[in-house]
């Protein structure tokens, strides 16, 4: 059967994370566990498996997924499956897309951390 999509995955390796893994290969995502030493390679390239790896760089401090060509209602099943399942908290999440392909993960990384920052803030100040 063909697969639905690939997700990018940081930092979600242990036994936490096991049962997230389990759920990903039962909806027939491809998973593609991002080592720190393939941070510099676009999420482009990272989503088809190209790119080499380079220099070791340090570890995101915390988990992150990306979402790669996948229609609309299977992310949104993904989502209510991993909410629904109790797994360790995942804040960090984005969809690949045409503005952010040739992004690093550094770079998604500190755009999402600046997206969190801007909710915490408006969350402070209703």
């Amino acid at each position: 059967m063909k697969n639905a999509g690939t997700i990018l995955i940081y930092n979600c390796s242990g036994e936490p994370f096991s049962k997230l893994k389990q759920i990903f290969a039962m909806l027939r995502l491809r998973m593609r566990v991002v080592e720190p030493s393939r941070y510099h390679i676009s999420l482009g390239e990272l989503a088809q498996g190209k790119g080499e790896p380079g220099a070791e760089a340090e570890p995101l401090p915390e988990p992150m997924l990306v979402f790669c060509y996948m229609p609309q209602a299977l992310l949104n099943q993904v989502l209510e499956v991993i909410r629904v399942a109790k797994l360790p908290p995942i804040s960090l999440k984005a969809v690949l897309t045409d503005t952010n392909q040739d992004w690093n993960t550094h770079q998604l990384y500190e755009e999402l951390l600046k997206e969190r920052n801007s909710f915490a803030g408006e969350a402070k100040n209703p």
